[in-house]
């Protein structure tokens, strides 16, 4: 195994979960209660998925990609619904781990670092915003949503009154919210392509110096 392609994996596997924690701590000072339960629903019910898939690709496609690679969550002790939980489903695992390889790629050669952070930083974290589900047990009783779509859902249903009227603009909002997270994560796709144009070539360098 190449010595670069180790350095580049490691470096990968820890901006990965430095992207995870966070996210989970953002998460934690919103809700007001740190994580106590992770799980890994794709793999506890991995076998029952690999049957459906020798049997049936095209239905089992649709219920992988819905079922999160892993939840990590806050669960009160006398409650089987978890208070918050952050889901990262397959899209979700795979656009982070891509933002991860790509983040160690650049962030190994120091030339022109400190051009590439700042583009770098603001498309990672937009892509990953784009791809990021919650849910809130106190204001939501369904699935897991968009992080957008929760935020304005949230406001739109407390019970406080507040000057905007807020589930008047989610209500006119919400056809757009897929539009509304694609464009999210063009952005910062966009932006992580600008911070990868920013990195200068060991060549290229020579010859600006040597000028």
């Amino acid at each position: 195994m190449r010595p670069e392609f180790v350095r580049v994996g490691g470096l990968a596997i820890i901006v990965f979960f430095c992207l995870v924690a966070v996210e989970v701590v953002v998460l934690a000072i919103v809700a007001g209660s740190g994580p106590n339960n992770v799980s890994a629903p794709l793999a506890e019910q991995f076998s029952l998925f690999l049957t459906l898939w020798h049997s049936n690709p095209a239905a089992a496609l649709p219920l992988i990609a819905q079922t999160p690679v892993f939840v990590i969550a806050h669960q009160e002790p006398a409650d089987s619904i978890p208070a918050w939980g952050l889901y990262y489903f397959p899209l979700t695992f795979v656009v982070h781990l891509a933002i991860a390889v790509v983040a160690a790629q650049l962030l190994r050669r120091p030339s022109g670092y400190s051009r590439r952070l700042l583009w770098l930083t603001s498309g990672g974290a937009a892509l990953a915003f784009a791809v990021t589900f919650t849910r809130f047990a106190t204001c939501c009783t369904g699935g897991p949503r968009w992080a957008f779509d929760l935020v304005l859902y949230a406001l739109a249903f407390d019970p406080t009154r507040s000057l905007l009227d807020w589930s008047a603009i989610y209500m006119r909002m919400e056809t757009y919210f897929p539009f509304l997270q694609f464009a999210t994560g063009m952005a910062g796709i966009a932006c992580i392509i600008v911070a990868m144009l920013k990195q200068k070539t060991p060549g290229l360098s020579r010859n600006n110096q040597a000028r």
